[in-house]
């Protein structure tokens, strides 16, 4: 599959799953029709499924408000493909630089167990963290068991807070759920409501927001709430069509 879209924007009219369309590509493999993207018609608004590394290329420089996402960190999580290792992340990071507008934030989910990796090779300068707490949260670690997640924010340039709040959030009830929507159907999703108060702090209505690995789809749910634009690349179909799900369903609520 090449990508899938959610293709109305039609006011006064819900949107169907049926509404969500496939497109299958013309060569063989993903990266072999990336170019075949045209930007910002095939982007903008979009969940892209496809080889993030190929699919950036098509997107000029400095064109992206803000960039949020959870890459493959290295911890060979069951049901997320390249998550072996950290190339993948530091691969991407020159064209996140690039495309990033100036002044704006670089956002990552990122793993504790590697955290000094994160600033090798990096083009970004740091900024500060946000924590998820996790009530609930059992993934073992070697002090017994980890109950957070950690959120790093670089920047490019000097960028200015839209809003002060905190740097400590709590996670929802519930591993995997999200209170309106039930149970999410991947290995990591990460709570919109966890991103929606980043996003709030550091981006403004109508900000193009990246998500290159954006699995489940939150980032992009958290950009429609929140009234801002989104590109996000997913290479799993499985997980591009999840997103698209949750899509259809935030747009069909917001126009009730």
């Amino acid at each position: 599959m090449d990508f899938c879209d959610v293709q109305t924007e039609r006011m006064g009219t819900a949107v169907t799953e049926s509404e969500i369309k496939t497109y299958k590509p013309k060569g063989n493999g993903l990266a072999s029709n990336s170019q075949s993207h045209k930007y910002p018609d095939d982007f903008i608004n979009k969940i892209i499924c496809g080889d993030c590394l190929e699919l950036i290329k098509s997107i000029p420089d400095k064109k992206i408000d803000c960039v949020i996402t959870d890459p493959p960190y290295g911890l060979n999580k069951n049901g997320i493909k390249n998550d072996k290792d950290l190339s993948l992340f530091y691969n991407i990071l020159p064209d996140c630089y690039r495309v990033l507008k100036d002044d704006s934030y670089f956002i990552t989910f990122f793993s504790t167990k590697y955290l000094p990796d994160i600033f090798k090779n990096n083009p970004f300068t740091y900024f500060w963290q946000f924590v998820l707490y996790c009530p609930e949260g059992s993934v073992r670690s070697p002090i017994g068991f980890t109950k957070y997640m950690s959120c790093f924010v670089f920047k490019k340039g000097n960028p200015k807070l839209v809003r002060w709040k905190t740097d400590i959030f709590k996670d929802t009830p519930g591993k995997m759920v999200e209170p309106d929507e039930g149970f999410i159907d991947h290995p990591t999703p990460k709570p919109k409501h966890f991103i929606k108060e980043i996003m709030d702090m550091t981006t403004l209505e109508n900000d193009l927001i990246l998500d290159p690995f954006i699995g489940s789809g939150s980032t992009a749910v958290a950009s429609k709430q929140l009234n801002r634009k989104f590109i996000g690349f997913e290479v799993q179909e499985e997980y591009c069509l999840l997103a698209n799900k949750r899509l259809v369903k935030i747009k069909s609520e917001i126009l009730v």
